[in-house]
């Protein structure tokens, strides 16, 4: 074997550990970190219900703004103890006119006439809140009954400065929803298991989050708010956990496949931006081995396509000289990709009405959701090193 061949082997093998740690070696490693690991925080019931405020920013909502407020007004908790803080950022349809007759005490509206962006919105609706928590949630999530009450409990715990629900997709009619839904899954497993094992967790849902208002630092323009919130609280020496059972449910968060590519671009992008503000985090010697889970989950994956490119090249090359590994890497990842990209046409109804058609159907749908996640996540980390900033957007809610 000569150098260059070493180097193709070399190359092959870090980026196939790059991609077993995130999809599998991290998870695992949580798993037996976690077993016979003591339940972290014992429920003292709800003696004490602190004041909440709950914060929503939103722009031309007039599909969702008014079952907003409903959901709220429905919520469990105290009516004496719970506000909601209404932003509008620049909106221009219906939405301010369909809520003023529900504008009160308790639910208040503050319009900014210009597009603002979410970061500032935020800030703005924390400015004019008065609660001791604050309970971030978009337009669009439907929060359950009890959800404020199962968040709040949490803040009896002083090493405690937040924690994210679950969402839970309601709509069936995409293409690429199962896709959707396993990642949410897979993400879902990761924060419990972090959250098992003692760590916080190292990526947020920003559908629904409670966190202390003393802690709570003005979010920059150009970061994903919710992660630069939790990163912000755990770089204060605060845990930020999770509870599945505070659920919002949501419509579908990428309505096609173009929505899906722009939406993990954006995402990856502002994401990126924040991690560099609380780069901080990364120093195992403060922040223990949560840096390192925030490595593997933060920016790790986020170099996922990249390692995929390359473990396609080398496996490929590699082939050729009859590397067995490398022949079955090789023409496993052709059949992969080959398969996703069929999606599409096994979405026609002549096959899906077929029992192989409609498994086709499925398995195809979880490999064209990740390789148009994969293409997204690319196009945010060029956006990112080309200093690009996304400050704001015009929501796809319909």
């Amino acid at each position: 074997m000569n150098w260059i061949e070493g180097i193709i082997v070399f190359a092959f093998v870090l980026n196939l550990f790059c991609i077993f740690i995130v999809f599998a070696g991290y998870p695992a490693f949580l798993f037996v970190f976690s077993l016979g690991k003591p339940k972290r925080f014992n429920s003292p019931g709800q003696e004490s219900y602190p004041y909440i405020s709950v914060i929503v920013v939103f722009r031309n909502a007039e599909t969702l703004i008014e079952q907003k407020i409903l959901n709220f007004k429905e919520l469990d908790y105290p009516e004496t103890k719970m506000e909601m803080i209404l932003v509008s950022d620049g909106s221009t349809d219906q939405s301010l006119d369909l809520i003023q007759n529900d504008l009160s005490d308790r639910i208040k509206l503050f319009h900014s006439k210009d597009h603002i962006g979410k970061a500032r919105g935020l800030n703005l609706g924390v400015k004019q809140s008065k609660g001791d928590i604050l309970v971030f949630s978009d337009a669009d999530s439907i929060l359950i009954k009890n959800s404020i009450q199962v968040l709040s409990k949490y803040f009896s715990d002083s090493a405690i400065g937040g924690v994210c629900g679950q969402r839970s997709v309601l709509e069936n009619h995409t293409r690429i929803r199962s896709g959707q839904m396993k990642y949410i899954e897979w993400d879902s497993m990761i924060k419990a298991l972090e959250v098992k094992s003692g760590l916080s967790i190292t990526s947020h849902d920003g559908k629904l989050y409670a966190v202390r208002k003393k802690l709570f630092q003005p979010v920059p323009d150009a970061v994903t708010d919710d992660s630069f919130i939790s990163l912000s609280i755990i770089r204060q020496k605060y845990r930020f956990i999770f509870d599945r059972d505070a659920i919002a449910f949501i419509r579908i968060p990428s309505r096609n496949g173009w929505h899906e590519l722009k939406r993990r671009a954006r995402i990856v992008c502002r994401s990126l931006n924040g991690l560099k503000m609380n780069r901080e985090l990364f120093n195992p010697g403060k922040f223990g081995f949560f840096s390192i889970g925030l490595f593997v989950n933060k920016v790790l994956r986020r170099t996922l396509p990249f390692a995929l490119i390359l473990f396609f090249l080398t496996s490929w090359m590699l082939s050729d000289n009859g590397v067995v590994p490398a022949v079955i890497a090789f023409w496993g990842q052709v059949a992969g990709y080959g398969l996703s990209l069929l999606h599409p046409f096994f979405c026609t109804r002549p096959l899906s009405d077929k029992a192989a058609g409609r498994f086709l159907k499925k398995i195809s749908g979880l490999g064209f959701f990740f390789c148009l996640g994969m293409l997204g996540t690319l196009l945010g980390v060029v956006l990112f090193f080309s200093g690009k900033e996304i400050t704001k957007w015009d929501p796809e809610k319909g």
